[in-house]
């Protein structure tokens, strides 16, 4: 019979091989990853690895579970509307902490998202769904709250929000090198972060009105859309 002890010594392993699976995939893909190089990098061996897992289909299948669980800790973050009461104030600070709560500094979570997205893995249009819709559910959350504006059309801009939000995530390394700051963490965070203030402002409620300045017009229907 299992002890306390071991089964802890088993849960920790079984998280070490998960992570490890997780940085390879995101560094060089799934099918150029072998459970073989999973061990190693985990410091395991391999027979540990099919005890926990079975198959490289079921590693496959918990890191997928492990990133879906990330997001969901990321939308619990967000649904708080003291979160939209920060933007509206132009406060960053209490965003950046939820940011970089949720995403430490080299996580492999975000090169596997976009490894996932380049490569048209159905996981990753799956995984995109359900962001869109707890997106679309925020968005509704702060809109009734009277925390920003949802406008006619909440999916679409859900979707060109998060376009925004995953070029900067997707782009992060990119942009450093371009504009010599981080846009995800420290000082860079918060530059990023006010000017993004100022382009979101469109979607905050106005003070003097509490309606949408931009775009204030019914979206066309799909029917006449030519």
């Amino acid at each position: 019979m299992l002890n306390v002890s071991s089964a802890t010594d088993d849960r920790t392993a079984r998280a070490r091989v998960r992570d490890a699976a997780l940085e390879l995939f995101a560094a060089h893909g799934e099918d150029r990853v072998t459970m073989r190089q999973v061990a190693e990098l985990a410091d395991v061996s391999p027979a540990l690895v099919v005890h926990h897992f079975g198959s490289k289909a079921g590693l496959r299948e918990a890191v997928v579970e492990h990133v879906r669980a990330w997001m969901d800790e990321l939308f619990d973050l967000s649904t708080d509307t003291g979160l939209a009461e920060d933007m509206q104030a132009g406060e960053w600070s209490s965003i950046g902490e939820v940011l970089q709560q949720a995403l430490p500094e080299g996580s492999p979570v975000i090169p596997y998202l976009r490894r996932l997205l380049m490569t048209g893995d159905p996981v990753a249009t799956q995984l995109l769904r359900d962001w869109h819709r707890r997106t679309v559910e925020i968005f509704r959350a702060w809109d009734a709250a009277g925390k920003l504006i949802a406008g006619p059309d909440p999916e679409t801009r859900a979707a060109l929000a998060m376009s925004s939000d995953l070029g900067t995530l997707f782009l992060a390394d990119h942009w450093h090198q371009v504009l010599g700051f981080d846009p995800l963490h420290g000082a860079g965070l918060a530059r990023w972060a006010d000017e993004a203030m100022r382009f979101y402002a469109a979607i905050l409620p106005s003070s003097d009105t509490g309606e949408d300045s931009a775009i204030g017009t019914q979206p066309p229907s799909l029917e006449e859309t030519p």
